[in-house]
């Protein structure tokens, strides 16, 4: 029996007692591989401040009691790669019609009701705003997700996180454009090694909680050496600035070194190819984001694991990617249409649609090339990589890449999408839920407060109605959100 219901307004979270019980649930121990049955959590100002069984534990006086008998809890998840800014397309080239606070909480309510109660919030728009959300969530001015946010990427001019990129214009009618489409902060362009220290320093003193920069290789690294898809480009007026731009293997060692003086952690963007991983493992960086398309060789496994290098594949994004080019119906699907609300869902359909018309009429050399990857890429280069990643004891962190448009579409609130492919490719069940609590929370530098149920940590629990063990795809069955021993989100208030 539940004992409340209850509703998600700051109001009632705050009139919530100190002290949450928790009764008749089933603990997943993904470090021991167990299940606690039968258990009671007691969760006093925010923190677990007993574990055990019925039998053993005694219930405080005026502690509010959910009976959740039979039902299966584990650690607030973390999805390690979201950009928490955008809505799963890419809504850079519009006029904004809603404020950027009333977007980042609706993607929060989005995050938090499919589990997560901590994000890594990657560059997106407005670099900075992120980062007064992020206080105020923990002031308690709004419900969301505990965030670490990067704020602006660190770039190479015309680099892949450029400004320039996204609006190439010169300088003053930059600044403009910026504002009114909502690009602005995206990225902090550097020339040269010696201006790193300063700007990172700046970073940190605006409250980055991590860098974001990328791997060395140029934006379109695949197409690097096709002479046929350069020209191409060049005679469709781009800047071929956009086409040759890389991160330098001397600024991203820059980037690391400084970042590392200044306590802070430094994640790169993949671009592609695994060449760039290996140097970007070289240079110190602290995670690898995406899969490449191409396999990354053994020595760099090796020393990725070394040096406690962590590997965020976000698997699903290119995996949806394909599927919609194929089934555009698929973006349609119900629970997409619930995450992306319009007007950015018809913004999405015709994306999709003006994608897959290139690629079928071979008009758009990027794209054609690109999709005819995706059989190499679901075959070969992730179950290989995740296999090669897996042996080599490389820690391998979840990040779904929510709010990704582009190649992707991926919506808040997807993270079970990329533990089942984890499963797909030969991870359990216990692995792929340690990929995003105990793993995330040792990338995130946590681990002393998050990532998995112990007495002194973090109230951070999420409740499901059924055995994710069982069917991995059962993470999307959430009942009750617990964060700060505050219940964030019912099912039953919805």
């Amino acid at each position: 029996m539940i004992k409340r219901k209850d509703e998600k307004t700051i109001s009632s979270i705050n009139k919530q007692p100190r002290v949450l019980v928790i009764t008749g649930v089933n603990i997943i121990n993904v470090l021991e591989k167990t299940i606690h049955e039968n258990s009671t959590i007691i969760c006093s100002c925010g923190k677990i401040d007993k574990i055990g069984s019925a039998e053993t534990i005694s219930i405080p006086e005026n502690a509010e009691v959910l009976d959740l008998s039979g039902r299966y809890i584990l650690p607030g998840l973390i999805d390690a790669h979201v950009h928490l800014a955008h809505p799963g397309v890419d809504d850079y080239g519009r006029i904004n019609t809603e404020t950027m606070t009333k977007k980042l909480l609706r993607h929060s309510h989005l995050t938090l009701k499919s589990g997560v109660t901590t994000i890594r919030n990657m560059p997106g728009s407005f670099g900075y705003n992120i980062l007064k959300i992020r206080d105020e969530i923990n002031e308690g001015k709004y419900i969301g997700p505990r965030i670490l946010a990067s704020g602006p990427a660190l770039s190479v001019p015309y680099g892949y996180f450029s400004i320039k990129r996204f609006i190439p214009a010169p300088p003053v009618l930059l600044s403009f454009l910026s504002l009114i489409f909502g690009v602005k902060g995206l990225s902090v362009d550097i020339d040269e090694p010696q201006e790193v220290l300063e700007i990172i320093k700046k970073l940190k003193k605006a409250g980055v909680d991590f860098i974001k920069t990328s791997t060395p290789g140029t934006s379109l690294s695949f197409i690097e050496n096709d002479s046929e898809s350069r020209e191409f480009y060049i005679k469709r007026k781009v800047d071929p600035r956009l086409l040759d731009a890389s991160m330098t293997p001397e600024i991203l060692k820059a980037i690391t070194e400084s970042a590392h003086k200044e306590g802070l952690k430094v994640s790169a963007h993949s671009i592609c190819l695994p060449e760039g991983i290996k140097q970007a493992v070289e240079a110190g960086v602290d995670s690898i984001e995406h899969t490449p398309l191409g396999l990354i060789d053994e020595a760099t496994f090796k020393r990725m694991k070394e040096n406690g290098v962590c590997w965020v594949p976000t698997a699903y994004c290119f995996i949806h990617w394909s599927d919609l080019i194929d089934n555009p119906d698929l973006f349609s699907r119900q629970e997409v249409k619930e995450a992306v609300p319009e007007p950015y869902h018809s913004m999405g359909k015709k994306a999709i649609e003006k994608q897959r018309e290139a690629i079928k009429s071979g008009t758009d050399p990027i794209w054609v090339k690109f999709y005819d990857e995706m059989p190499n890429y679901r075959q070969t280069y992730l179950p290989v990589n995740l296999e090669n990643a897996i042996k080599a004891g490389v820690r391998i962190v979840a990040g779904v890449d929510a709010g990704m448009g582009g190649a992707g579409y991926v919506p808040h609130g997807f993270l079970y999408k990329e533990l089942e492919l984890f499963v797909k490719h030969g991870m359990d069940e216990y692995e792929a839920i340690r990929t995003a609590t105990v793993n995330a929370a040792e990338l995130l530098g946590v681990a002393d407060e998050l990532g998995s149920i112990d007495m002194g940590k973090k109230a951070d629990l999420v409740i499901l109605s059924a055995n994710p063990l069982k069917n991995i795809s059962d993470l999307n069955q959430v009942e009750f959100v617990i964060k700060d021993g505050k219940i964030v989100y019912s099912v039953h208030a919805e």
